[in-house]
């Protein structure tokens, strides 16, 4: 799956005719696989992946119920919590009941800034009270951490939890999906065998979410044929807990991973199917705005564009560009990811597009790209030193205002092209290990090109 799985792959470019137009600015064609290597990933922390479990019941996930029903529940517990603080102490055991409740439904619309600041708060006391209480409050925080893609945190806090309340095949599962997340496939595997062991000997837990997982280590591992039977399993079983074809995100995110798994078979018909219905599953059951629509929706651009469906695609990709921009745990990969796909639809694939329809399409783009400006600069990301709130770091960084440069530039924007590719350089001649110099010249070599355009 993406991100949650939070991980999109896009592509395309324009041809001979545009190419006359466009390759005349410098930079837009650098290749892809620098711009890629100077994001310095941490090849152990992937993106959210799998789907944890609520090991009894003390947290829905991801929701059963529909956006609308989740909102009202939230608005319910929130005026729970509230009047208990007033009445009783931000303290007494009721309040922390109540907030704990909140959470479960924040975490669940991934609302995860907010979370983490009621869990801070919660914390001493229920560490002090121990017992469920307590139990509670750190199985959230983990939940909470792997949805912030802070997958390391999670497991040790998932870890702590195993040491009070012993095994089960629920927190077997979530330990499993952490590992997977990590690229720990072999601890992975070993989880969720042992996950199902404990389900078929009567410990809580759902088989669905252990068959997805075992599915999902396969597929990570290059086992594509292999893994794409486990997952169907998986969806079957989802589909048979709860009874119908689409109530539940749960079902949407295990056809999110089958539909991902036809993807790489290269039956793409087959997997748009999955994937279209995933989304309209999510858009019913967690909202336009969540970000796993924001994932299926940039999935399904991209699996539209793989097929020669451009129009179609495009407003997909923006979309979830969009709302990949604006959720609490951003996740600079996936946004380059985006941006770039939309700049590669324009300049690749020997496409015809005249300067004046080229143009107005990159227009569209603005208001997106200077929103995710805005917010590198409120996340402090384009500021020196280590961001460990974030999965990012700077040459991802430098590659967005790079990219987000360029879609200006093929848009005749020269202004805000200019500000985004000086912003690209200053945080490329930061970078000290790794050679950055093809993607400054290429940064210098556009400026340069508007320069005299400019004249």
């Amino acid at each position: 799956r993406g991100t949650t799985s939070a991980s999109s792959d896009m592509t395309d470019k324009a041809d001979n005719t545009t190419r006359e137009e466009t390759t005349a600015t410098p930079g837009v064609d650098t290749e892809k696989k620098e711009e890629t290597a100077a994001k310095k990933k941490d090849d152990t922390d992937q993106d959210e992946d799998g789907e944890l479990d609520s090991d009894g019941g003390s947290h829905k996930g991801d929701g059963d119920s529909d956006h609308e029903d989740e909102v009202l529940r939230e608005d319910v517990f929130r005026a729970k919590m509230l009047k208990s603080r007033e009445n009783l102490g931000k303290d007494h055991e009721l309040t922390i009941k109540r907030t704990l409740r909140l959470v479960s439904c924040l975490i669940a619309q991934y609302k995860l800034n907010e979370t983490d600041e009621l869990l801070d708060a919660v914390y001493p006391v229920c560490k002090e009270l121990g017992g469920s209480l307590y139990i509670k409050c750190i199985q959230s925080r983990a939940f909470n951490k792997f949805k912030q893609y802070k997958f390391r945190d999670a497991l040790e806090i998932f870890k702590e939890q195993a040491t009070h309340v012993g095994p089960s095949a629920a927190l077997y599962e979530n330990m499993a999906h952490t590992y997977n997340s990590l690229g720990d496939y072999e601890n992975a595997a070993s989880f969720f065998s042992q996950a199902m062991a404990l389900l078929d000997a009567g410990s809580f837990g759902k088989k669905g979410g252990i068959l997805l997982g075992l599915g999902l280590v396969r597929e990570r591992q290059g086992k594509v044929e292999e893994a794409l039977p486990i997952l169907q399993d998986a969806l079957f079983h989802y589909k048979k807990d709860h009874g119908n074809e689409d109530g539940t995100s749960l079902i949407a995110k295990a056809s999110m991973s089958v539909g991902q798994c036809f993807e790489k078979l290269g039956r793409l018909e087959e997997a748009e199917g999955h994937i279209r219905n995933a989304r309209d599953i999510f858009k019913r059951a967690v909202g336009d705005r969540s970000p796993l629509t924001a994932n299926s929706l940039g999935v399904l651009g991209r699996i539209l564009y793989a097929q020669g469906k451009r129009e179609e695609a495009e407003p997909m990709l923006l979309e979830s560009l969009d709302l990949e921009v604006e959720k609490d745990a951003f996740h600079a990969d996936t946004v380059w990811r985006l941006m770039n796909s939309l700049k590669e639809m324009w300049t690749e694939g020997g496409i015809k597009v005249e300067l004046p329809v080229l143009q107005a399409k990159c227009r569209k783009y603005e208001p997106v790209l200077a929103k995710c400006s805005q917010r590198i600069v409120d996340l402090k990301l384009d500021q020196e030193g280590p961001h460990p709130g974030f999965k990012v770091d700077e040459g991802t960084v430098a590659v967005i205002y790079k990219t987000a440069g360029e879609l200006c530039m093929l848009g005749g924007n020269y202004k805000d092209a200019q500000m985004y590719i000086r912003k690209a350089v200053t945080l490329l001649e930061r970078i000290k290990d790794f050679d950055c110099s093809v993607l400054t010249q290429s940064c210098v070599s556009s400026l340069q090109f508007m320069g005299k355009q400019s004249e």
